[in-house]
């Protein structure tokens, strides 16, 4: 908040609300002689006191005395020292500490205004929230969930809609902008049953408690620690004393330690390391234990809490982008509001001097900050501090990695561990497990082949709507009633634990989702504990065993759709489909959420080149790289923008025929566009469907694509079609309704594309024959049948047009049973474009 200067005369630093010539661009940290020990500074000649004041200022890896950049360290990691770099003439110095009363003296106004706003804050939203609670209490109008109106509402509306408090001391839901025009104080919920002050050992969460303290009487509020299994030794012990200090003033003060009942260790033998795509354990060891504790007095029922949490918008790009009250941040009955949110490192460690708080050693030894021994969004500089001070503890997740390295085919462990390699897992590949689960949707059909699940088949059904079951020793039968509308299955067992689920009709993309998600469920369910944590109403029990009260659940489904794949387990243990015949591609979403548009091209293809320097009126940063990518994969321009020699052929055929170039267009893009590859190969034609259907084929068939990755993918192939003459006047999208759409045979199909099109077949296959019946083989996933439906009948009509034309581009030989095509060795599919007549 304030912007930071050194202060030379005290050794400390000033604080001021504007910029200078000298503001810091970083916010330095101090450093201890804990630190100076680590870097052996005291064995290279330096001379300092063994003191509990600071001596120096680190921004990132440059150190400061009196303001004077002195060295700079590099290269440290697990494995290695860093090195030390001093600036010339530093190379031995004796340190004075910094003079932090007096320091603190002067920047006492700067800090007495932010702790006082923070204070300040805090007593205002638990005033908000707890008078709102007492207010619901009394009146019997208030008695409603404003919560679940507000959410139906926006759904009904689209609008984002708010809970008012009304001059009449009652409650209201309207939309938020006009909640905001009136000048309304806006509320997540009317109901908080807890507020709580959640304690992690660092540095953000001790001032956030402290300020907590100052703000709220210590009866209304408590204290968790979660201990995940792998603390910081250092921070285990500051907890300790934390305790014993704020008991002493507040004797009233409730200190809780929130832990899941498995060790973290067999989470790790069970679902793999944690990683940078796979962050488990945050929500398995942290979270969920923590809110796991917070029940409704007397119930199973989830409290609905507020928690004053340290998160920093320094920390991150991602937390930069935080408001300072959230709901469902990271669990849906949970609001995080964020006293300290605009508080830089500096503020942090003054608060703390000012007020005489406990620093976690650790900070001492040099950490920049303070999580789990090993995570994968630790700095190699903290990997090292925590390898060095805290090995013992470090080993047994250090010889996981190793094992797991080995299993890989790692040659260079060391230099793997040390480089990261661990923290970029993506899939469950080289995790031992005996679950399978593989989905796919033959025939109208949704069918699930389950191996050796944990738990029954219909464990989860209750939670996606009503439903019936019964089953003998080798087949199960039932119904889905969703939507009002009936969906029969059938389950066969191989065994007791693996089984082929077949649900019948599955023209629903919603139901199919909410399966697919139960199904993960039950194979891979190891009874974490975090998707109880979602239930509002208390229906589900997952620990010692997953216990769900029908009575009590309304089928929100939040217990599913709170993951991607509705189970940490699952989405951390799936790997990669190696026998799919389509190969899922390294980026899929790449058109900016934009379709290919018949106006973009109308505008392009007859300026060329040109069109990029003139007034297209399109946004540069967004309708342009999309429009370069379509034409890209259309063939239409190359690698650097220009036009090719095909598009200059469409820029001339365009003057006098509009339509053969999106036919060409839309050949080559299910050559060339992963997506649309896809939809020509995988959508049966006169079969209707919609985009959650697609985008559950899809996530069905490349289970490791990220659901936004898949939703954005099919949004604008889908937005290429309802666009652009593709859909419309190629048939390959019939709107039905506004929410579903339909591919038909496109008839018309002129004989220059279907010409092109074989040949496009033909030669991406090295080959010059081929039969009328390889292009509808069932196994073939391109070609003019994938393409545009046209039915056998009238291609070889087509094609004995083409046999008989002047150029005769291929000879067709369709009697007396053959149905043989041969091509001629001198023609490209362009060249067909190029001629003439044909």
């Amino acid at each position: 908040m304030y912007k930071i200067i050194w202060d030379s005369e005290t050794g400390g630093v000033r604080m001021l609300s504007h910029f200078t010539v000298d503001t810091l661009t970083v916010s330095p940290r101090p450093v201890f002689y804990e630190e100076l020990d680590m870097l052996r500074l005291d064995k290279l000649g330096w001379q300092y006191p063994k003191c509990q004041e600071p001596l120096l200022w680190a921004c990132n890896k440059q150190y400061f005395y009196r303001g004077a950049f002195v060295f700079e360290v590099k290269g440290a990691n697990i494995y290695d020292d860093p090195t030390v770099i001093f600036q010339a003439g530093q190379e031995q110095l004796s340190l004075i500490p910094v003079d932090v009363d007096e320091m603190l003296n002067r920047v006492g106004d700067e800090l007495f205004l932010l702790e006082s706003e923070a204070v300040e804050y805090i007593r205002n939203i638990f005033t908000q929230y707890s008078t709102a609670r007492k207010t619901v209490e009394k009146a019997a109008a208030n008695q409603i969930d404003f919560e679940v109106l507000a959410a139906k509402l926006e759904k009904r509306t689209k609008n984002k809609m708010a809970i008012v408090k009304q001059d009449c001391d009652s409650f209201d839901v309207m939309p938020l902008e006009l909640a905001q025009e009136q000048g309304k104080k806006t509320y997540h919920t009317t109901r908080i049953d807890k507020f709580l002050a959640s304690f992690s050992g660092g540095k953000d969460s001790q001032v956030v408690l402290d300020l907590c303290t100052r703000a709220i009487p210590p009866e209304s509020f408590e204290v968790i620690y979660s201990d995940t299994g792998y603390e910081l030794p250092s921070s285990l012990a500051l907890y300790d004393q934390i305790i014993e200090y704020y008991h002493q003033r507040f004797p009233t003060l409730k200190f809780s330690v929130a832990r899941n009942h498995e060790n973290v260790i067999n989470y790790w033998d069970k679902i793999g390391t944690p990683s940078d795509t796979h962050r488990w354990c945050c929500s398995i060891m942290k979270t969920a234990p923590l809110y796991r504790m917070l029940k409704v007095e007397g119930s199973n029922k989830q409290a609905r809490v507020l928690t004053f949490d340290g998160v920093r918008a320094e920390e991150s790009t991602r937390r930069s982008g935080y408001s300072r009250e959230g709901r469902g941040v990271k669990h849906d009955t949970v609001i995080n509001a964020r006293p300290i949110l605009y508080w830089n490192t500096t503020e942090i460690f003054l608060y703390m001097f000012e007020h005489n708080l406990p620093i976690n050693p650790a900070y001492r030894q040099g950490m920049t900050r303070v999580g789990c021994l090993l995570c994968p969004f630790s700095s190699e500089w903290n990997e090292h501090i925590a390898k060095l001070y805290y090995g013992k503890d470090i080993k047994p997740f250090e010889q996981r990695i190793i094992s797991n390295a080995k299993k890989a085919g790692v040659k260079d462990i060391s230099d793997y561990i040390k480089n990261g390699g661990w923290k970029r897992r993506a899939s469950g590949d080289l995790i031992a497990q005996s679950v399978r689960v593989t989905f796919s949707q033959p025939n109208g059909n949704f069918i699930a082949i389950v191996e050796n699940a944990h738990l029954q088949i219909d464990t989860w059904f209750i939670t996606i709507c009503e439903y019936i079951y019964t089953q003998n020793e080798k087949k199960g039968f039932g119904e889905f009633r969703f939507n009002k509308l009936i969906y029969k299955y059938e389950v066969e067992f191989k065994t007791k634990n693996s089984f082929t689920f077949t649900l019948f009709n599955a023209n629903n993309g919603d139901l199919i989702g909410l399966l697919k998600r139960a199904i993960y469920k039950a194979a891979y369910c190891t009874n974490c504990e975090v998707c109880e944590v979602e239930c509002p109403t208390g229906a589900l029990s997952v620990w010692p065993k997953v216990v769900i009260d029908k009575s009590k659940c309304i089928h929100c489904h939040k217990c599913l759709e709170f993951h991607e794949k509705g189970c940490i387990v699952a989405n951390s243990l799936t790997q990669t489909n190696g026998n799919n015949k389509m190969q899922a591609q390294t980026s899929i979403d790449r058109y900016k959420n934009f379709g290919l548009r018949d106006e973009w091209v109308s505008m392009y293809l007859p300026e060329g080149d040109s069109f990029w320097d003139s007034d297209h009126g399109l946004n540069p940063t967004y309708q342009i790289p999309s429009l370069k990518n379509w034409l890209k994969d259309a063939e239409i321009i190359d690698a650097k923008g220009q036009m090719t020699d095909l598009g200059k052929t469409l820029q001339s055929v365009y003057e006098y025929n509009t339509i053969l170039p999106w036919e060409i267009i839309w050949i080559n893009l299910t050559y060339n566009s992963f997506i649309a590859k896809w939809f020509a190969a995988r959508q049966a034609f006169d079969t209707p469907f919609t985009k959650s259907l697609l985008e559950e084929q899809l996530s069905t068939e490349f289970p490791t694509y990220k659901g936004k990755t898949v939703q954005n993918a099919v949004y604008q192939v889908l937005r290429t079609l309802k666009e652009s003459p593709i859909g419309f006047a190629l048939n390959q999208y019939n709107e039905l309704d506004k929410n579903s759409g339909v591919r038909a045979e496109y008839s018309d199909l002129s004989p220059e594309a279907i010409a092109y099109s074989i040949y496009k077949f033909a030669r991406t296959r090295n080959i010059s024959m081929l039969r009328v019946s390889d292009l509808y083989a069932s196994d073939v996933e391109s070609g003019v049948h994938k393409e545009f439906g046209i039915s056998k009948d009238n291609l070889e009509r087509q094609l004995r047009f083409l046999n008989s034309t002047t150029n005769r581009v291929l000879v067709a030989e369709l009697n007396m049973g053959l149905d043989h095509i041969t091509l001629r060795d001198d023609i490209q599919p362009i060249d067909i474009l190029k001629m003439e007549t044909l």
